[in-house]
């Protein structure tokens, strides 16, 4: 669940508002996942199609996830050689220094886990233990307040289906941890 909670709150965060993912969004995150795109290859995408709605001067309204569904696809065909293969896929330049910078933007002890998955030579291993990382790592930050000023902002979501409504509080809540933390996205790809 971690990944569609991820892309929505990302999305979310992207268009500046608290935003509810329509049921045509929920069957493209689907597929991307039984398609195994991995969540930075959808993250990056999603950042690609915002930042070139905002540097074109039209600023379109980006509505739908299908406004991204094709720069996820074109990123995925790009990279899809770095993940697909396992262990035997190793990044053209060491990950060490992009490791490093990422371990200086974030809190102990996780920073020290992310310095030490320099020795990891798997792309896709990597990748994986930085989610699980960033993950934790937010799990770990939030706390009752950022409860509290996350239920404010939503306002009444009380005639929200129980399990949308959770999922539109937590969306957001991760979204709010990262702002207020300063935490970058923990991939090797940003």
């Amino acid at each position: 669940m971690d990944y569609f909670l991820e892309i929505e709150a990302h999305f979310a965060a992207r268009r500046g508002t608290p935003f509810i993912l329509s049921a045509k969004d929920w069957a493209l995150m689907r597929k991307w996942h039984e398609e195994e795109i991995p969540l930075p290859i959808v993250i990056e995408a999603i950042d690609s199609v915002f930042e070139k709605n905002e540097t074109s001067g039209r600023r379109k309204v980006i509505s739908s996830l299908s406004y991204c569904r094709h720069a996820v696809k074109e990123l995925w065909d790009a990279r899809r050689d770095l993940y697909v293969g396992g262990s035997e896929v190793t990044p053209e330049v060491s990950p060490e220094s992009r490791l490093d910078a990422l371990a200086q933007r974030i809190p102990e002890p996780f920073a020290s886990r992310v310095r030490d998955l320099a020795r990891e030579r798997s792309v896709p291993r990597i990748e994986q233990s930085l989610m699980e990382i960033e993950r934790e790592m937010i799990d770990a930050l939030i706390t009752d307040d950022l409860r509290r000023d996350i239920a404010s902002t939503l306002g009444d979501t009380s005639k929200l289906d129980p399990k949308i409504r959770a999922r539109t509080e937590e969306a957001n809540l991760r979204r709010l941890v990262r702002e207020r933390f300063d935490l970058p996205r923990l991939t090797l790809f940003g």
